[in-house]
């Protein structure tokens, strides 16, 4: 097995999993020494030709994207050079690419508009600080689902224009970063002709024939005939492709298509308008309106008691006995075990396939439940909705303080991550609260609490360093 690089990047991160390598670049998930977060590390090799003189300059943009603060853009937190490489430190990765929604999903036309509505609410931030011509792959959009509402975040951080300064040859292969890919670039980047907010308008309407109608609107034999299509065949007719598409789709599609910038939405704020007045017209949204979506994920449903959950205070008061129980485990130093990363076992996962275990002691039967994913949403089941959790603890909960998708826990490579998914009853960790959608580091030996359930989370192989509740 290869040997794990521990060294720290830029004297802060320290690598944990690997997402993909290749050419000059390299992306991770890693822990922030100074800070215990964790978080989606860029890091590009510079070429011995280039000067390093240069390097301040062409990272000078990336003050202006650290002042966004958008649920639909990727949040980028640090920049700097380490040697011969640049790095950028963002919020972790979440959720799943567009990508992998459009090549796995049949995505319906109210889910289609919704996705493109957060796109523009996106643009609309990136465009306030002065950041356009995107790059709007479906590789470069994240899906992530909570409960029943899917969010839709930009993770373009602007790499190929990065790749580009630092003179990178692309590779001909649409996995390629720094590849231009004619299928989805608005004809100004195929002409070489000035970019602006209305390119990338133009690919969220690309986005969302391909979203609607399951294929892209210009696809030649060649990336040449490709380009060719791109900059001159008009949009092709979506009902061919979908049958019943609405006529204001496609004329909204049209526009943010139109080959003239000039004739294309004026903004994002337009187009964000457009998205919503086709919602409202097509009448083909979903059955719950948006914003009451946001509150099911959170809220209880009244007057049904399996989806009751604990008031405030009787949460309280049942953590104060629970912490009154366990106070020499407390005083065992667990309190500060999350706060810098253990080293993990190399036979991770286990020949049976378990990544660690959340341990439950209370009643009369203790239990030991596997984790045998690399990546678990935690939670109760919804037996209204049929949903549930990969990971079902409504058997240790007769009280129900745990939420449908109370926290989600990861395997990072070389460390675990735990993060509150906006939980009626919070996350704990110790005495510490989670910040909601906040990753944290879980290690072995931690005690947590999700709503009043107190578990301990261990990791297979490091048994035998775990503090034991006194008989």
């Amino acid at each position: 097995m290869p040997q794990r690089d521990t060294r720290l990047i830029g004297g802060i991160y320290r690598i944990g999993q690997t997402i993909t390598t290749g050419g000059m670049l390299t992306t991770s998930t890693a822990y922030n020494h100074n800070t215990n977060d964790v978080v989606g590390l860029y890091v590009l090799d510079i070429p011995s030709t280039e000067s390093l003189d240069t390097l301040p300059e062409l990272l000078r943009p990336y003050e202006k994207r650290r002042q966004i603060n958008s649920p639909h853009t990727l949040r980028v937190l640090d920049w700097g050079v380490d040697g011969m490489r640049l790095y950028i430190a963002t919020d972790p990765p979440r959720g799943i690419t567009l990508q992998h929604v459009l090549d796995t999903e049949n995505v319906d036309l109210a889910r289609a508009l919704d996705f493109c509505r957060q796109l523009a609410i996106g643009l609309k931030a990136l465009h306030a600080e002065g950041i356009a011509g995107l790059d709007l792959r479906p590789q470069l959009i994240t899906v992530d689902t909570l409960g029943i509402q899917d969010r839709v975040q930009i993770d373009d951080i602007g790499l190929r224009s990065l790749l580009q300064a630092l003179h990178y040859i692309p590779q001909q292969s649409t996995s390629d970063i720094g590849y231009l890919d004619p299928r989805y670039a608005p004809p100004e980047y195929i002409n070489h002709r000035p970019s602006g907010p209305q390119s990338d308008i133009y690919q969220a309407g690309l986005l969302l024939f391909t979203l609607v109608t399951g294929r892209l609107p210009f696809v030649g034999r060649t990336a040449a005939e490709t380009g060719i299509l791109q900059t001159s065949s008009p949009v092709p007719k979506m009902h061919t492709f979908k049958h019943l598409t609405p006529d204001e789709v496609q004329q909204l599609v049209e526009q943010a298509m139109a080959k003239d910038p000039a004739r294309r939405f004026s903004n994002a704020d337009d187009l964000l308008n457009a998205l919503q007045r086709a919602q409202q017209q097509t009448h083909m949204q979903r059955s719950v309106p948006f914003s009451a979506l946001k509150e099911n994920v959170t809220e209880p449903d009244k007057g049904a008691s399996y989806t009751a959950e604990m008031s405030q205070a009787e949460m309280e008061a049942t953590m104060r006995a629970s912490e009154a129980q366990e106070k020499t485990i407390r005083a065992s130093n667990v309190e500060n075990m999350h706060k810098r990363p253990q080293p993990i076992p190399t036979a991770i996962p286990t020949r049976q396939g378990v990544y660690a275990y959340l341990c439950h002691e209370k009643g009369e039967y203790p239990q030991r439940i596997a984790i045998t994913q690399p990546n678990i949403i935690v939670g109760r089941l919804d037996p209204k909705r049929g949903l549930s959790p990969d990971l079902d603890l409504s058997h240790i909960d007769p009280r129900m303080s745990i939420s449908r998708q109370h926290a989600r826990i990861r395997f990072e490579g070389t460390f675990f991550t735990i993060e509150d998914l906006k939980s009626r009853n919070k996350t704990r960790l110790g005495d510490q609260v989670l910040t909601p959608l906040k990753p944290e580091l879980l290690n072995h030996g931690t005690q947590l609490s999700l709503g009043s359930v107190r578990l301990r989370f261990e990791v297979p192989g490091m048994e035998s360093h775990q503090p034991r509740k006194p008989s």
